[in-house]
């Protein structure tokens, strides 16, 4: 059966021709809606066609033939087009619904059925998918029909977004909570720890202050601040429990003194870049956290911490 469709889909890709060139150019320039419609299966395709068109940058609603006739008509706009699919092109509620588009919209009737069907006689672009039998043994389930002619509506769509020169940019505005559009459109301002909940201390600071920052404010580090409001440096509660494995009397150092005595020795993995900009791109922060086998980063605003942007937040939100 598999066989069946890969040589349905060879013979559909045959089929496409000059015509295929108009209806890309007609739907890439178009200004208004475009329509599609279809009965039964026809329809269930052309509801799947009418999702990528939408997502893929093309203003597109599917309309029911039948409720069209009966109502429905009234979302036609004065230039839209219409994309009318059906197997056989002979379907009497499609192609009255065709007709009217024509009275009511002036637009360009695209049409997708077998060749030579009667629908064709009513549109002005004919795409055609190729006269094979359904893959049930009596010929009879609509499965070929609509695999070749989803597989038309897929290629128009795309074809589209690549001639108007959509970007992946472009995408992501069209789909911003799927994991595309977090990837392309979040940055390090829309997750960063800020304000009054961000942890800082100054690098003079007693030992005793910066555990209670480290604890009051729940992030598990602390960032320390020279006289000038500059970044100094970070230290986490991993910091300060490796300090005192080493036994060292940390209760009567100071700020600076602790960070200088916490830093990673050659059996940890050295951090090559600790720090980022509220710009940056999210999935970026995400990547070099990963790279560096780190936890967070500081957000920096001309050398002074501005928030903290962590591992956890991150994956939480789905990137």
């Amino acid at each position: 059966m598999f066989a069946q469709y890969a040589e349905a889909m060879q013979a559909t890709a045959n089929l496409l021709d000059l015509n295929f060139q108009r209806a890309v150019d007609t739907v890439a320039q178009l200004d208004a809606l475009l329509i599609i419609t279809g009965l039964g299966k026809s329809g269930l395709v052309g509801q799947k066609a009418a999702a990528t068109f939408s997502s893929t940058g093309t203003r597109a609603v599917f309309v029911h033939p039948v409720e069209a006739l009966h109502g429905d008509s009234g979302v036609i706009e004065p230039g839209a087009a219409l994309l009318a699919i059906s197997k056989g092109g002979g379907n009497v509620e499609t192609i009255e619904f065709t007709r009217q588009f024509k009275t009511v919209a002036h637009g360009p009737v695209m049409t997708l059925t077998e060749p030579n069907s009667n629908l064709e006689s009513y549109g002005d672009i004919a795409l055609n998918i190729p006269k094979l039998p359904e893959i049930d043994e009596w010929d009879l389930a609509p499965t070929t029909s609509t695999i070749t002619s989803l597989s038309v509506c897929d290629i128009l769509a795309i074809c589209v977004q690549q001639q108007r020169g959509l970007t992946a940019e472009h995408f992501a505005q069209f789909h911003p909570h799927g994991t595309l559009g977090k990837r392309l459109l979040l940055h390090v301002r829309d997750f960063m720890v800020s304000g009054d909940a961000l942890p800082l201390q100054s690098v003079k600071a007693s030992f005793s202050k910066l555990l209670y920052e480290i604890s009051s404010k729940g992030l598990g580090s602390v960032l320390l601040i020279n006289d000038d409001a500059s970044f100094h440096g970070m230290i986490t509660d991993g910091d300060i429990r490796r300090l005192l494995e080493r036994e060292e009397d940390i209760t009567k150092l100071n700020a600076h003194e602790c960070y200088q005595l916490s830093r990673r020795g050659t059996d940890l993995p050295q951090v090559s870049h600790g720090t980022t900009s509220a710009e940056t791109m999210a999935i970026d922060c995400l990547k070099q956290m990963q790279m560096d086998r780190i936890t967070a980063l500081v957000v920096l605003d001309e050398n002074k911490p501005i928030g903290i942007i962590r591992l956890q937040d991150l994956i939480a939100a789905g990137l």
